[in-house]
């Protein structure tokens, strides 16, 4: 239990900083990207689950102005009562241009019952220019090797967000998004999966993801069976004054149930407007 208690921290933490919560980066060269990103403020919190018990929460701040962006989050876990415990806190800064995001910085810190680490990664024109990964560990024998093409046109976890939620498309599923996340290197493809109705009466949209990895990752049975499963989903609710797509709820499964995110609270304001939604 203590080793799933791992595993779980592990898929949490990727399915909040990439994409919301998680779990999902920057677009391919070749896939289309919003017209603008919307100026905005976004303050977020979330409730983590497995299995329907309390694992802990995932908190989201953006802002973006016309020329730059900053972005955090921060994740605290607990399982095992008490007996294991996580915390996770991303920072990432960087400039709006050619429309789409360009990183500069990107911070990943975390501290656990087993160890502390970080991880820090700079880009140049969204390609990643250096890589810090503390502590300095042997890699797995069945780890495959990251390749330096894989490092080139990417972003990391958190601004793929921007890509994710800034638009006025119908529909953020039909993508295919391209991740690094300081070790690993893998795509997420995004397909609607269905249309729901929220408990406020409004309709979101449900988008099937799929991953497959493509270097830095273990090539072993979790692996696989994460490339494998149908059932990693999220759900995309919209605010059209703000022209965002809000991830509502993100649920993924893992060898030790099914984790999810759901959305507890959030404030949205414009620079112009001031606050245009709001939910607790």
């Amino acid at each position: 239990m203590y080793q799933s208690s791992r595993r779980v921290a592990s898929c949490v933490a990727a399915l909040g900083s990439a994409a919301l919560a998680a779990l999902f980066s920057l677009p391919a060269a070749a896939q289309a990207i919003p017209a603008t990103l919307s100026s905005a403020s976004v303050d977020a919190g979330y409730r983590v689950t497995l299995n329907g018990f309390d694992l802990g929460t995932f908190s989201f701040k953006s802002n973006v102005s016309d020329s730059q962006y900053t972005l955090h989050t921060h994740v605290e876990l607990s399982a095992l009562l008490g007996v294991f415990r996580w915390k996770g806190v991303t920072q990432v800064s960087g400039s709006v241009g050619a429309k789409r995001p360009s990183p500069s910085d990107f911070r990943f810190d975390y501290e656990s019952s087993v160890r502390n680490g970080s991880v820090i990664m700079g880009f140049d024109k969204n390609n990643v220019d250096h890589v810090t990964v503390l502590p300095v560990v042997r890699e797995p024998a069945d780890t495959v090797p990251l390749e330096r093409k894989h490092l080139s046109d990417v972003l990391d976890p958190l601004s793929a967000i921007l890509v994710l939620t800034h638009s006025e498309a119908a529909t953020p599923c039909g993508r295919t998004v391209a991740i690094f996340d300081g070790k690993q290197r893998f795509n997420i493809s995004l397909h609607e999966a269905r249309k729901v109705t929220l408990a406020q009466g409004e309709t979101a949209t449900v988008c099937r993801v799929k991953y497959t990895p493509l270097s830095g990752y273990r090539a072993n049975a979790e692996t696989r069976q994460l490339a494998q499963t149908k059932d990693i989903e999220i759900t995309f609710r919209m605010v059209p004054a703000a022209k965002l797509m809000v991830p509502q709820s993100v649920s993924v499964p893992t060898g030790a149930g099914t984790a999810r995110i759901d959305l507890e609270r959030i404030s949205i304001q414009l620079p112009e407007r001031g606050r245009v939604a709001s939910a607790d």
